[in-house]
């Protein structure tokens, strides 16, 4: 390999090892068996995985972001969808404009997003909740998922519905036999997505969740007072979940480009 050609790879391998390389070190502690985090390591050990799962505590967390995650999925897949449909297939005016105003929510700091929803839930009387976070999470996260749905319905081809019409159908008979079925890998990946995000969702979860403690905010408060393997091995199995999911929705975004 010329030297031309071997400066760029090395660069590209600088970026990614200054992106994952606090990820490694926590997998490599993860299975290191030995109570005190550091070098050198002690042994292969699954001791910490067994810790996390045998914890109650932190599995209540984690079924706390489940019930936050499913719905706040469902909703910003939802919203996100008639979004992506309002804008790729009507003809609206100021479509630039109401196009930035649902991507908003990308440029203002999460902070400021979730002291204004915290002023607005105590002006209406509103006590923080697990709904409060579903709320609030399912509006940050519906930017993305109506970038996601808009990305296929831009895909799709126009005339498979015009011939549906022409053909007689109805605007909803067209919608439920030929749009969905095309849309619906889109609709899969934008909730596998919302899921991820909402799952790892700290800063408007902290705001918002009152006494209530999804696994985000208990990953947070134990990291910050008490770093232990078995913290490590939680984080590693965050990690490796959300990847997982992320690929399901990469490959059902994927699927519906080939169709």
């Amino acid at each position: 390999m010329t030297v031309r050609r071997a400066f760029p790879l090395l660069w590209v391998w600088l970026v990614y090892g200054f992106m994952y390389l606090p990820i490694a070190v926590i997998a490599l502690f993860s299975f290191n068996a030995s109570e005190i985090i550091a070098f050198p390591l002690q042994g292969f050990t699954l001791h910490w995985f067994g810790q996390v799962l045998a914890d109650k505590r932190l599995t209540g967390g984690l079924g706390l972001s489940f019930l936050v995650s499913v719905p706040v999925a469902a909703l910003a897949t939802f919203f996100g969808g008639m979004a992506a449909l309002a804008l790729t297939r009507y003809r609206l005016r100021y479509r630039g404009l109401l196009f930035a105003i649902i991507l908003l929510p990308f440029l203002i700091p999460k902070v400021i997003l979730a002291v204004a929803q915290l002023i607005l839930l105590s002006e209406l009387g509103i006590g923080r909740s697990l709904l409060t976070i579903i709320a609030g999470q399912a509006i940050i996260i519906l930017p993305f998922t109506t970038l996601v749905i808009a990305s296929v319905l831009m895909r799709i081809d126009r005339r498979l519905e015009e011939a549906a019409a022409d053909l007689g159908a109805s605007a909803w008979s067209a919608f439920r036999r030929v749009t969905l079925p095309l849309m619906k890998n889109g609709l899969l990946a934008a909730w596998f997505i919302a899921f991820v995000l909402s799952s790892s969702e700290y800063v408007l979860t902290s705001f918002l969740s009152g006494r209530s403690q999804p696994l985000s905010i208990l990953v947070a408060s134990d990291f910050r007072f008490n770093i232990s393997p078995a913290l490590n091995a939680l984080a590693l199995m965050i990690v490796v979940a959300n990847l997982v999911l992320i690929a399901i929705g990469e490959f059902a975004r994927l699927r519906s480009k080939e169709q």
